[in-house]
């Protein structure tokens, strides 16, 4: 039986712990304080499961509230004897790092549908907070979708769904006429600034600055700003305090509402990674 450890990360890296241990099987979990002797703790196991995503900072370990502290160079100080790394997100540096290693990498967001999946529970988990931090009714208001890719399409297609009126922002013409194809508006880069004071809901997807302080400060009074993208975020925090807007941060939000989705998931595509070797879990 294979020796399985769970690294950090949030509650889908819990669920699944407790899902893997159910069946019975060798696995091994810290989520929380500091792994002294990291190295030679995880060279003790066969297969490292991290977490989705295993890093933010590019040093360290993902793991909810910093809770446990280890560095990826201390992970890969661990790899040797072919052990499978599991997780999403992997950055060159690690990969080359553990391949060096002769470790085998699993990265499961690098599998198409479990992205797509992945953006459906992000904008699952939008949707709730949008629910959670207005008082208003919703139908009708107008939502701003800022950019168009895989978390951008599944939130722009709930809220229509809610019966919000979605407008999206993207900068090349073609994804404007696909998001017009199914359904919403658009607005361009010339435009955007332009018609920030419209929306009662702006959902940002995209990792690069997009509103600076005068666009937080013409937003309309009572909206409210989701920053649902990875840094260096569409907007500054700091912004929103003299504002009429309130900021919202969305960041992991499969782990916060949809984690025993997340890790059923999860478990399954590592079910279905073993399969294809002709191997298992067991």
């Amino acid at each position: 039986m294979k020796k399985i450890l769970i690294l950090g990360g949030d509650r889908r890296q819990k669920e699944l712990f407790s899902l893997l241990t159910s069946r019975e099987l060798d696995c091994t979990a810290v989520f929380e304080g500091e792994l002294l002797n990291a190295s030679d703790f995880i060279r003790g196991f066969d297969v490292i499961i991290l977490p989705v995503p295993f890093s933010k900072d590019g040093k360290n370990l993902f793991s909810e509230n910093t809770a446990l502290k280890i560095s990826l160079s201390d992970i890969i100080s661990g790899l040797e004897n072919e052990k499978c790394v599991i997780g999403g997100s992997f950055s060159e540096n690690f990969l080359s790092l553990a391949k060096e290693k002769d470790a085998k990498i699993f990265d499961l967001l690098g599998e198409r549908d479990f992205a797509l999946f992945n953006a459906y529970l992000t904008a699952q988990g939008a949707i709730r907070l949008l629910l959670e931090n207005t008082e208003d009714y919703v139908v009708s208001k107008r939502a701003l979708v800022t950019g168009f890719g895989k978390v951008g399409k599944a939130t722009a297609y709930f809220l229509s769904a809610l019966g919000l009126d979605v407008y999206v922002f993207a900068r090349r013409s073609e994804i404007r006429t696909h998001a017009r194809a199914l359904g919403h508006k658009t607005i361009n880069e010339t435009e955007l600034s332009q018609s920030v004071h419209l929306f009662d809901f702006i959902f940002n997807t995209v990792p690069k600055r997009l509103f600076e302080k005068e666009d937080v400060l013409h937003m309309k009074n009572r909206a409210v700003y989701f920053e649902l993208a990875s840094a260096p975020f569409g907007a500054d925090e700091a912004d929103f305090e003299k504002g009429k807007a309130a900021f919202v941060f969305g960041g992991g939000l499969p782990g916060r509402f949809c984690f025993f989705a997340a890790a059923k998931e999860i478990e399954k595509r590592i079910d279905r990674y073993f399969e294809k070797q002709g191997d298992t879990l067991d």
